[in-house]
């Protein structure tokens, strides 16, 4: 017969047990004290952009759209991407192990070096000649032009682009695109698109 003290004994080591893997999966899911473990995410996170690159969609076969590729220009979408460092992170919750970020967040950045983002041509397109820059005829998901795009707080670090040029059939689109930064120095990306088939 099992004695009182003995299951006593074992109540008691579950429910320590239990309350640890309780915490353990609370602090999974919580990585900053800001974040409502209930679905809102914390804080913009400071941070500093280190390089700047250009893609292009569709996305195909695992991978995004090369100049090599032939696409039409209803499916025809640009993105320019910021390479970051994080100056600045909240705190995590504790030092339980098994801590990660929750995976509904997506980043929120603070870039604090940032100047600004200009897009020149290097080929004709459409009709524009080379050289031309056409930072006032690009446009990011918020409607900003790229050329007034001065506020980069509460940044992905990701913009999806559209250019206000009709392309000819056959053509691709050749950038040079700047990021300035607030020191003088900048970050620049030549890129080519995939051949736009207009018709």
């Amino acid at each position: 017969m099992i004695s009182p003290l003995k299951i006593k004994r074992v109540k008691v080591t579950i429910g320590i047990l239990a309350s640890y893997l309780s915490m353990m999966v609370f602090v999974a899911c919580v990585d900053d004290p800001e974040m409502n473990p209930f679905g809102e995410c914390g804080g913009p996170n400071k941070a500093n952009a280190t390089d700047v690159s250009l893609f292009y969609e569709p996305y195909r076969n695992n991978r995004h759209a090369v100049e090599t590729d032939t696409v039409s220009i209803e499916d025809f979408n640009v993105y320019l991407r910021l390479a970051f460092e994080t100056l600045s992170q909240s705190s995590p919750t504790g030092s339980f192990p098994g801590q990660a970020y929750a995976l509904s967040c997506a980043p929120n950045l603070n870039f604090q070096n940032i100047k600004g983002i200009s897009m020149i041509l290097l080929e004709p397109y459409g009709n524009k000649e080379a050289g031309t820059d056409i930072s006032n005829l690009v446009t990011t998901h918020n409607d900003i032009k790229l050329s007034d795009l001065s506020d980069f707080t509460g940044s992905m670090g990701q913009y999806r682009l559209t250019i206000a040029i009709q392309p000819e059939n056959k053509s691709q689109l050749k950038t040079k695109t700047v990021l300035h930064l607030k020191n003088g120095s900048e970050k620049i990306v030549e890129s080519t698109s995939p051949v736009l088939l207009t018709n």
